[in-house]
């Protein structure tokens, strides 16, 4: 007896084509053949088709009028000086003038469609959607169809299982010569294979692996998975192992969608063809789109573009609580509280407060919460908990555990005195078990939330200046640099499983690495684990056994912080000279690009990834300025004034909806940016708030937790801040 038919109402697995009824004319995908006797659901008859009249507008392209594209493109009239009919010559701008003055053409210039792509591309849009009646009309109406009689039959075979069928009718489509010919062959092998197994005919499954596969097949370890298969328990297992839905799922459909990369597209359109296009536009659209941060889908009616309104560029509120200059600032998880530290040994928290404005969205206040004043040296190292409730600062050689929302110290970590040199960073893991501090003595401490020590690495001879963890809390992605008095106990070493030694791969312009002002990308070198390589280094190491995984040639240039993507696949190193670099880390350490027009030489400036995909990259400057890059870009969208001393750290708020971060200075102040303002709304944030000023018109430091300086000198006429 015979296997069950399928659910989706095809054949057996290896059903000869000589034994099946003829292909069906209808497939889920709207392909329909102009031969076909059949009607396919919702279509109309015969006979109303037959009198539907055929339209054979002039020439062969969508708009006729576009020819005149391709005239000046083959001309060569690129340079700004076009060719007229008369023979003589007009000059960028008129050409320019000439064709912006026709109707509907967006940009002066349109590339020229092939009407025939057009409306095949139209009717599987419709087939796809489900408009039968419509796509008949077309295909009447233009006397185009959207595949040839080949074509359906092949699609029909491969959603009917019928492979030798499907093997038969190769040739005529398009390109069956030699290995993409064998290629296709594989596929529908392997499938017929699977299919076999999947009902228990594992002496026909064998006869396709030994015959059909082996022939075609280009890689051995492909058969020697493959015939592993052999080996599954049942359906199941072998829907897990080969990561494969079976034959009444949706392998069959997806085995036609990747056979159709050997088929001609003149044939066969590929399969929601104009879904992808429309998605490719779209996205082009937003790569070019300079201000581009909303993660929602555009509509087709009009180009995308984010207005420069929408980028939090205007500075809303100047916090002057901190009597010296302030060095770090750090977001809590959840985005409404803010943690500032710096030169006056002093942690402030403020509150972020929400007021809806009238004409929508939302307007950011702060207040100041708390004020922590128990270190007894300068604050530059600090990290909340995930839960945003425990916040731990460092200080010169002491870590402090503070209660973040009553301000009250839980008793110092017993192994405070651990850190025999000044504490360089702070980090919680993901999940909030512990904290790990790194110390400039080449300590890596791992503590409890209460502050007590759990473990601790000797990193030597690595110091690690800063780092950060990986959202799985597997790694440390460090910035090392190799002290020169080394000790040799529970250094840090190589992993088995690391690079290997023996080629050499140079990423970027630079054989020899190298960053900076120098001009050449930094590399990544596969070459023998050596510490005297890792001079000013990116290390990736991982936690469980506290081993290198991945590292980086010599930067050739100071590191000064870093900072992780949300999604973990990607840092930024900031550098001096004047220089942020972008590294992936997934799946392995690589130098992506390069950031500059800042001034950094002399201090330690930490950047910061801002918008909802991280699509901005942010930095302070010594020159009093908050630098904006976009995406890939080099060159600095926006360059921000308000401060009126080295900018030492920017922070973007966490929260993806929220267009607001904050940057401090030596000027003693932290500075809030958000959207510019109507000049009713700011006004009413003004109006809203405790406003100090002394007699000179500046802003004045508040003197206790109850208030706030908003600055409102030096507006523009708009009223904006400025």
């Amino acid at each position: 007896m015979g296997p069950p038919i399928h659910t989706n109402g095809s054949s057996p697995a290896g059903h000869d084509a000589s034994a099946d009824p003829g292909p069906s004319t209808s497939s889920s995908n709207g392909h329909s053949s102009s031969s076909s006797a059949q009607i396919l659901p919702g279509s109309l008859p015969p006979h109303v088709v037959n009198s539907i009249r055929f339209v054979q507008p002039p020439g062969n392209l969508m708009y006729e009028d576009d020819r005149e594209w391709a005239e000046h493109h083959v001309l060569g009239t690129d340079d700004g000086h076009e060719g007229t009919d008369d023979g003589t010559e007009e000059d960028g701008a008129s050409t320019r003038r000439r064709l912006h003055a026709r109707p509907g053409v967006a940009g002066g210039m349109r590339m020229p469609v092939e009407r025939e792509e057009v409306v095949r591309l139209m009717l599987q849009g419709l087939r796809d959607i489900g408009y039968h009646q419509a796509a008949d009309v077309l295909e009447a109406e233009s006397g185009y169809h959207l595949s040839t009689a080949a074509a359906t039959d092949f699609q029909a075979a491969i959603l009917g299982g019928r492979w030798s069928e499907a093997l038969a009718l190769l040739p005529d489509l398009g390109k069956s010569v030699g290995s993409v010919s064998d290629q296709a062959s594989f596929l529908i092998a392997q499938q017929k294979y699977l299919e076999y197994l999947e009902i228990g005919q594992q002496k026909k499954a064998l006869g396709v692996l030994r015959n059909d596969l082996n022939r075609v097949a280009r890689d051995s370890d492909v058969l020697h998975t493959l015939s592993s298969f052999m080996m599954c328990t049942d359906k199941d297992d072998l829907y897990e192992r080969a990561m494969w839905d079976g034959a009444a799922g949706t392998s069959r459909r997806q085995l036609l969608e990747h056979l159709q990369a050997y088929i001609s597209p003149q044939i066969m359109v590929p399969s929601r063809r104009l879904a992808t296009l429309f998605d490719q536009a779209r996205r082009h659209q937003q790569l070019s789109c300079l201000y581009h941060e909303e993660p929602e889908s555009s509509s087709l009616y009009i180009d995308h573009r984010c207005e420069s309104g929408q980028f939090p560029s205007v500075t809303t509120h100047v916090l002057a609580d901190h009597t010296d200059e302030v060095w770090k600032i750090e977001w809590s998880p959840d985005g409404m509280y803010l943690a500032s530290a710096g030169k006056d040994k002093t942690v402030v928290i403020w509150q972020l407060k929400a007021t809806p404005k009238e004409s929508g969205g939302t307007h950011y206040g702060v207040i100041p919460l708390l004020h922590l004043r128990d270190h007894h040296d300068p604050v530059d190292a600090m990290a909340w908990s995930p839960d945003g409730k425990t916040l731990v600062t460092g200080a010169d050689q002491n870590v402090y555990v503070w209660n973040a929302r009553t301000g009250e110290q839980k008793p110092k970590p017993s192994a405070s005195s651990q850190h025999g040199d000044t504490i360089s960073a702070i980090q919680w893991l993901p999940d909030g078990s512990e904290f790990v501090v790194s110390s400039m003595d080449c300590k890596v401490v791992f503590y409890a939330p209460n502050g007590s020590m759990l473990r601790q690495w000797s990193a030597s001879p690595l110091q690690l200046s800063d780092f950060v963890i990986t959202p799985d809390g597997k790694r440390i992605v460090a910035l090392t640099t190799p002290l020169k008095r080394v000790s040799h106990n529970d250094r840090l070493k190589q992993a088995m499983s690391a690079r290997p030694t023996e080629e050499s791969e140079t990423l970027g312009p630079a054989a020899a690495g190298g960053g900076g002002s120098g001009g050449g990308a930094p590399s990544v070198v596969s070459q023998p684990f050596q510490y005297a390589t890792m001079e000013r280094s990116i290390a990736v190491i991982r936690i469980a056994d506290h081993e290198i995984i991945d590292w980086s040639q010599d930067l050739r240039c100071e590191t000064t912080s870093i900072r992780i993507s949300s999604d973990g696949r990607k840092v930024i190193v900031s550098c001096t000279p004047d220089e942020i670099q972008v590294w992936s880390i997934d799946p392995g350490l690589k130098y992506l690009r390069k950031h500059s027009g800042h001034v950094q030489g002399r201090f330690l400036i930490r950047s910061c990834f801002g918008g909802p995909k991280d699509g901005f990259v942010l930095s302070g400057s010594e020159d009093g300025h908050v630098y904006v890059w976009q995406g890939a870009s080099q060159n600095p969208l926006e360059v921000l004034s308000g401060h009126v001393g080295v900018v030492n750290s920017v922070a973007w708020n966490p929260v993806a909806a929220r267009r607001i971060f904050a940057s401090c200075s030596d000027d003693n102040t932290i500075r809030i940016w958000q959207p510019p303002l109507a000049l009713e709304d700011l006004a009413d944030a003004v109006m809203s708030e405790d406003v100090l000023h002394n007699s000179s018109g500046d802003v004045q430091a508040s003197g206790s937790p109850a208030e706030v300086a908003i600055e409102e000198e030096d507006k523009d006429d708009d009223g904006m801040v400025l």
